[in-house]
């Protein structure tokens, strides 16, 4: 049963990535998205002149100059195969004029014959006028979808040890709540409320490896797996059963305090 449940769950977040992809495309704006990708081209194409005036004016100059160059180097791998949107913020912000001026981020990835790259471009938008506040790309080996993808594949030991936990904790929560269910004691909805949280969290990136942790949380089942969008790495989560360890230690005396006899 469990084992179906976590396959329920994994095509469920496939959907998901799914639906993210054509929400993304549908959110995107349509002029800001264009504007950022006539910056690009033009310079992969190396038309600094027609990139720099397409600048923030607070940008332009000797250091513009440079940048461009450095970016062109991540960018000038021929004409594109895709160039494809996989995030996208929009915010705004009064200027020192009482304008509303918005900036939208855009993330990309741009496959090419030979490579990949991925970045982002900022772009700006003040009393009808649009710029570049930031654009910066480097190169990635494959794409993102499968840099990020969940694998065994080269993984160290903590990755297989978060793993083994991830399964681990729920399996024993579940077992707990079990237990609880069918044993007569008193206030027994608190204990399966309390056995059914984990307490603080140990977070892995599967991708990269990174291992944080978060002292103070509460995570339902002990455990969580999450991925923004297909194009993000796995982050996988595994908490304390406090609640459940309590329970199982407690549970004789718990019986005996009801007046009840263990078999």
């Amino acid at each position: 049963m469990l084992r179906n449940i976590y396959l329920l769950l994994l095509i469920g977040l496939l959907f998901t990535g799914c639906d993210q992809k054509a929400l993304l495309r549908k959110l995107v704006p349509k002029d800001d998205d264009g504007f950022a990708r006539r910056f690009l081209d033009a310079v992969r194409a190396g038309d600094y002149v027609v990139a720099d005036q397409m600048l923030d004016s607070s940008l332009r100059g000797e250091k513009s100059a440079s940048g461009l160059h450095d970016l062109n180097g991540a960018l000038a791998h021929g004409e594109p195969l895709s160039v494809e949107v996989i995030g996208c913020n929009v915010f705004a912000q009064a200027s020192t004029q009482g304008a509303i001026r918005t900036t939208t981020n855009l993330s990309y990835q741009i496959r090419f014959a030979d490579s990949w790259a991925a970045g982002n471009v900022a772009v700006g938008r003040l009393g009808g006028v649009m710029s570049v506040l930031q654009a910066r790309f480097q190169p990635i080996p494959d794409s993102l979808e499968s840099l990020n993808r969940f694998t065994f594949a080269g993984k160290s030991v903590v990755h297989y040890l978060v793993f083994a936990a991830c399964i681990a904790v729920p399996a024993f929560i579940l077992l707990s709540l079990i237990v609880c269910i069918r044993s007569r004691i008193r206030r027994k909805w608190l204990w399966i409320i309390f056995i059914l949280l984990g307490f603080g969290q140990f977070r892995l990136d599967w991708t990269s490896g990174r291992f944080d942790v978060q002292p103070i949380s509460f995570v339902l089942l002990g455990t969580n797996a999450l991925r923004p969008s297909s194009y993000s790495p796995w982050i996988l989560g595994f908490a304390v059963p406090v609640g459940a360890i309590i329970f199982m230690a407690c549970r004789r005396r718990l019986l005996r305090q009801n007046g009840v006899q263990e078999t």
